[in-house]
């Protein structure tokens, strides 16, 4: 009698989703427990059904096989199937991190009377020369193989060989895990992943559990590594569970973007309000002040026309301070412009004729080379505004005791088209200045006119395509730009 109720339990997998402490979604049973049956029932119930059964664990009953999982405890147990009918059974089991931030916690239960048994497995068949895959929690092993989503459950032998593999996970690799049994784990891998593999197994061995992430044919995993121990208490095996985390590692990825974005735009968005306040107030005031000067009663008083002359010239600063705003706003309200197909020499041909007077009066001299990258796709509109504030620039602040020079060159890195643009002007202190050099209004060189919009307008122009700039200088040598744009699609 008593071995009959040894080999029901011997038979039972318990697996529940662990929301928070006490806090669980769902509980499966692979098999009935006395009237527990159970997939996906009510977890109080099943619970309550266990802490019958397991009168010598603490309650409540999964909390408990929980923690004793987690902090690698030894869990000895009493089974009661029937009042006064008593075996002593051991409680094996592993946590699993899921997607979502919940925890997959399953446990088998291992009679004390019962030898190990070979893992039968008829789908993949022991190979000559590899272990047999003998171990206690055999069915704990092919049970979450057969039903965990996106994983596969691994045992590895001392030298890191397939003992025993399976998972839903292969279907969608279009792989054959029985080719695997047998071969070497880290063949799978190479470079960097190889490395991480390596490393964090060799942890294993010496009894460390670990959890790892790698790359597989394009896709992210997460592995969590625990050694496994025979009668002797000497590691023979490794369980390697897995699971496909490229969904979240995209998630997340946006999500860092999304963040960064945010504050980019927020502290963008403060700028915007102060500058508002700032450039606004200021010819407000004056126009108020001129209208408390002016001489209603006499329009003839001769300071009138002193006044009406400072009125001119404040509403002509609110209406190019208006106008530069409007300007800013319709940047970030814009929709994507029309996506052309850009020859570099035909732009930068069409935005000399542009500037020919200012480019001759300099006597600049434009070395170009698009060898590497004659043409993009990319908006016509902002190359061109790229190209003039730069030339622009490069005139304005031109060193005093040489000719101006710039040279332009294009080509391509990775997912990148870069262009780089190099002038030999008076330069900048970017230790100084290189935070506010794109903020708006923003001014270095006070021997030229400027309002210090040009390269705030260009940065925010790159940004809308998600694209950046990067700057280099030396005070006195030059200025270099190097702006990476996506090609955008026509």
């Amino acid at each position: 009698m008593v071995q009959m109720f040894v080999e029901g339990v011997s038979s039972l997998l318990v697996t529940f989703k662990r929301i928070g402490k006490h806090n669980y979604e769902w509980v499966y049973l692979n098999a009935a427990m006395n009237g527990a049956t159970s997939n996906g029932g009510n977890p109080k119930i099943i619970e309550s059904h266990f802490e019958e059964r397991f009168p010598s664990v603490d309650r409540p009953f999964f909390e408990t096989i929980y923690r004793a999982i987690v902090e690698g405890k030894n869990m000895d147990a009493v089974y009661e199937p029937i009042r006064g009918l008593r075996s002593m059974v051991k409680l094996e089991g592993h946590v699993i991190p899921q997607p979502d931030g919940s925890l997959l916690v399953s446990c088998a239960f291992i009679p004390f009377q019962q030898k190990p048994t070979p893992f039968a497995n008829p789908v993949f068949p022991s190979t000559d020369g590899v272990e047999s895959g003998r171990f206690e929690a055999g069915q704990l092993y092919q049970s979450i193989a057969q039903n965990f989503p996106r994983g596969t459950i691994d045992v590895l032998d001392t030298s890191l060989r397939y003992i025993y593999t399976d998972g839903t996970e292969y279907r969608l690799l279009d792989l054959d895990p029985a080719q695997l049994v047998g071969t070497y784990h880290l063949d799978l891998y190479e470079g960097k992943n190889k490395l991480v593999s390596q490393k964090n197994l060799e942890l294993v061995l010496e009894g460390e559990m670990v959890n790892y992430e790698v790359q597989f044919r394009k896709q992210f995993y997460l592995k969590s590594g625990v050694p496994l121990r025979n009668e002797k208490g000497e590691i023979d095996r490794i369980l390697l569970v897995q699971q496909n985390i490229t969904d979240s590692k995209k998630l997340e990825a946006e999500r860092e973007v999304l963040i960064k974005d945010l504050k980019s735009h927020n502290e963008e968005l403060l700028r915007f309000a102060y500058i508002v306040s700032h450039n606004l107030r200021a010819p407000i005031v004056n126009i108020s002040l001129l209208l408390d000067l002016y001489n209603e009663s006499n329009p003839a008083d001769a300071e009138n026309v002193e006044v009406i002359e400072n009125l001119k010239i404040s509403t002509n600063l609110l209406h190019a301070t208006l106008q530069d705003l409007i300007e800013v706003v319709s940047i970030k309200k814009q929709k994507i412009p029309k996506v052309e197909r850009v020859n570099f020499n035909l732009l930068l041909n069409n935005v000399e004729k542009s500037l020919f007077n200012q480019l001759k009066e300099s006597g600049i001299k434009i070395h170009k080379d698009f060898t590497h990258m004659n043409e993009m796709n990319y908006i016509y509109a902002h190359l061109e505004n790229f190209f003039m504030n730069f030339l622009t620039n490069s005139v304005k602040y031109r060193h005093p005791d040489r000719d101006p020079e710039v040279w332009i060159t294009t080509y391509r890195l990775g997912e990148y088209r870069i262009i780089e643009y190099k002038d030999n002007g008076i330069g900048l202190d970017l230790e100084r200045y290189g935070d506010r050099l794109f903020g708006l209004y923003q001014r270095f060189h006070n021997h030229v006119e400027g309002k210090g919009l040009g390269l705030y307008l260009v940065r925010e122009q790159i940004r809308a395509n998600e694209g950046k700039i990067e700057t280099e200088s030396v005070v006195g040598e030059g200025l270099l730009f190097r702006i990476y744009l996506r090609n955008l699609i026509l």
